[in-house]
C-alpha cells in the first residue's frame, strides 16, 4: 500500500510541475476521460451517539481561515517526500527530533574525513513554503533559532517552495534579522522546487549541499 502511494504521488507531483502535463491532464477532466473515484457512503449513526453539530459560526469582523488546496497539499508532500528520500541517502545516519515548526527536523553525526577536517554534527531544519520570499524568512528564522538539537554544532535552515524571492531581497531580510538579534543564527539555504536549483552560503555544509545535488540529478 505504501509502495503504491508513493507512485501516485510521484505521478501527481510529475504532473503538477510540468505545465504542458497539467493542461492535458486539465482538459481530460473537463470531457470526462480521468474517473474520479465514487464518494465514500456516510456512515450511519450509532444509536447512542449525539446529533452532529454544525461548527459554531465565526466572531463577527472574523474571517475564517483559510482551507489549503488540495493540489498545494498534493505538491508539498510529494516534495517533502523527495526531499526525506534524498536526506536518507546522504544522511543516514541522522537522528530526528521533534521541532513543530518544521516539516524535518535532525541532527546529523560527526563525518570523520580520511585526509580532510571532520564534518561537525548540525542541525538541519526544513520547511515548505508558498514561496522562498522576505516573509517566509521572518516567519521561520527566530523557530530556527529557538530550535534545540542536541549535540549540534550549526544549523542549517532549508526553505523549500514553489518559486524564490531574488537573491538581494532574501540577502537584506536575513541582515535585519541578524542585526536585530545580535547573533549570526542559522545558515539559510534557500531551494525552488521547479528546478532545485538552491542559494548556498559560504558556509553551507557539504552534506546539504550534496542532498540538493542529488534532487537536482533526480529531476533530470
Amino acid at each position: 500500500m505504501a509502495a503504491g502511494i508513493a507512485a501516485d504521488l510521484t505521478e501527481g507531483y510529475r504532473i503538477l510541475m510540468d505545465a504542458a502535463l497539467r493542461a492535458k491532464y486539465d482538459d481530460q477532466l473537463v470531457a470526462g476521460a480521468v474517473a474520479t473515484p465514487p464518494p465514500r457512503p456516510a456512515a450511519s449513526p450509532s444509536p447512542s451517539a449525539p446529533p452532529p453539530t454544525e461548527p459554531p459560526p465565526a466572531p463577527s469582523g472574523v474571517a475564517p481561515p483559510p482551507r489549503p488546496t488540495a493540489g498545494v497539499d498534493f505538491v508539498r508532500r510529494a516534495t517533502l517526500s523527495k526531499v526525506q528520500e534524498a536526506i536518507d541517502a546522504v544522511l543516514a545516519n541522522a537522528t530526528p527530533f521533534r521541532s513543530p515548526a518544521f516539516d524535518i527536523a535532525l541532527v546529523t553525526k560527526p563525518k570523520k574525513g580520511l585526509f580532510r577536517k571532520a564534518e561537525d554534527a548540525i542541525c538541519l531544519l526544513v520547511r515548505f513554503v508558498a514561496q522562498v520570499d522576505p516573509e517566509a524568512v521572518a516567519t521561520y528564522w527566530p523557530a530556527a533559532m529557538k530550535a534545540r538539537a542536541p549535540g549540534a554544532a550549526g544549523c542549517v535552515l532549508m526553505l523549500i517552495g514553489n518559486g524564490m524571492a531574488p537573491a538581494k531581497e532574501l540577502s537584506a531580510a536575513i541582515t535585519e534579522l541578524r542585526r536585530n538579534s545580535g547573533k549570526p543564527g542559522p545558515v539559510l539555504v534557500p531551494v525552488d522546487v521547479r528546478d532545485w536549483e538552491a542559494l548556498f552560503p559560504p558556509e553551507t555544509p557539504t552534506s546539504v549541499r550534496t542532498i540538493i545535488q542529488r534532487l537536482r540529478e533526480e529531476k533530470r
